[in-house]
């Protein structure tokens, strides 16, 4: 898939949409459909990973760069499946870009 076809499938009410990027290319990407979510979707981005324990919400900094804030709120308990929870934390919670 495009990157610009992404953010026609998320205005089409799907909640969650999940990226697999190569590392050279993840924070660019992050960073442009951070920026594109907010100003066409008004939609947060998150990031998560399986070897992050944490999810974070992507913003952009007022000098442009990319800042990943911590969402206290998610709390997943250990015994939980790290996959079904954070889909079901975010998709529970708002529409999101994860």
């Amino acid at each position: 898939m495009k990157l610009s076809n992404l953010l026609s499938t998320l205005d089409s009410q799907i909640p969650i949409a999940a990226l697999d990027v190569l590392s050279p290319d993840e924070a660019t990407i992050i960073q442009w459909l951070t920026t594109e979510a907010k100003e066409k979707l008004n939609s947060p981005v998150f990031f998560w990973n399986l070897g992050v324990s944490s999810l974070e919400q992507c913003l952009i900094a007022p000098d442009g760069g990319l800042v990943f804030k911590p969402v206290p709120e998610y709390k997943r308990p250990p015994h939980a499946d790290p996959i079904l929870f954070v889909f079901d934390y975010i998709n529970n919670g708002s529409n999101a870009i994860l």
